[in-house]
């Protein structure tokens, strides 16, 4: 199935340590602040325990005290005078109110995340890929509410049906227990909610 080789001396389980990476970059090794009120849902206005922990704009993620529930690839939008920078709305990407209806927040979290859209990490997870796999990579990052599939190029070989039911013929027999579906969808929907 691989559309690429590997370079020379590479593991494919190289890639997926290369994209845990990009993970680790984009998430802080702990929470900013701790979430003390929750204004309003609708549009969603929290205030934090920490002055000036936030600045407009920062990309944040915000997490329910068990953990359940919250929102990811948000930002903090107007930050309201006076407050020290405690207190201010909730916004997603585009900068556009969000009406939030999930699990309290209160006494949760807020961390400052780095958006996997970063132009400064894609840069370097590119960069990285390409130094393992022996081809050009196009990084493309799922969005929180979407889900990015890649339709795969044929397996290298198989230019007919008749070719393709060979294929995954072979590999059930060589794939102890293994089906090729179910690994093709763990692939898509890997890193999926």
């Amino acid at each position: 199935m691989p559309k690429v080789k590997l370079k020379q001396g590479r593991q494919a389980q190289e890639i997926g340590a290369t994209l845990v990476g990009a993970w680790l970059k984009a998430l802080p090794p702990a929470f900013t602040a701790t979430i003390s009120a929750v204004g309003s849902t609708g549009p969603l206005s929290i205030t934090v325990n920490v002055p000036n922990a936030f600045m407009l704009n920062d990309v944040i993620a915000l997490r329910t005290k068990d953990k359940t529930g919250g929102v990811r690839s948000v930002m903090v939008g107007p930050i309201t005078t006076g407050t020290s920078g405690k207190t201010f709305r909730v916004v997603d990407l585009a900068g556009v109110d969000i009406d939030y209806k999930g699990k309290s927040l209160v006494n949760g979290v807020v961390s400052k995340v780095k958006d996997l859209n970063d132009a400064t990490l894609r840069s370097e997870v590119t960069i990285v890929l390409e130094q393992i796999v022996d081809a050009k990579v196009k990084l493309v990052c799922d969005a929180p509410t979407e889900l990015t599939v890649v339709l795969p190029a044929l397996p290298e070989g198989v230019v007919t049906r008749e070719d393709l039911l060979d294929y995954l013929g072979t590999y059930h027999n060589n794939a102890q227990g293994r089906h090729y579906h179910e690994e093709l969808a763990s692939a898509v929907l890997f890193g999926c909610r």
